[in-house]
């Protein structure tokens, strides 16, 4: 797919926002640290948009033992919308870009290592 000026969805959210609500939709929950080591951002200004997405009611998150994961709050009125907006835009992202930043990362299995399934 061709590479597109993303500069309308920067200018509607703001460049670091939309960092953050593009790894949300690619990993599901994040902290904080995690996004701003990602993209070598001050944590602080990334706990800062989290919360004030949180205060909007975008996002959700939840306390593990002292970590808080955020992610796209299932109950948000626009959230399917939200979620089609960001996959599309993530679409025309540079393929290098994508790999780096929003790919799941994997280390391969041991050599003779058995797959187990988990169940949720």
């Amino acid at each position: 797919m061709e590479n597109y000026d993303l500069g309308f969805i920067y200018g509607l959210f703001g460049e670091n926002v939309t960092k953050i609500l593009f790894y949300l939709n690619s990993f599901s929950e994040a902290y904080a640290t995690e996004v701003a080591k990602q993209f070598c951002i001050k944590q602080q200004t990334v706990q800062y948009h989290m919360d004030k997405l949180e205060t909007l009611g975008i996002l959700k998150s939840r306390t593990v033992g002292r970590t808080r994961l955020y992610r796209i709050n299932p109950r948000y009125v626009l959230r399917r919308e939200l979620n089609s907006l960001l996959e599309k835009a993530m679409k025309y992202l540079p393929e290098e870009v994508f790999k780096q930043y929003y790919l799941q990362r994997t280390r391969p299995r041991t050599k003779g290592k058995t797959l187990r399934k988990y169940e949720d």
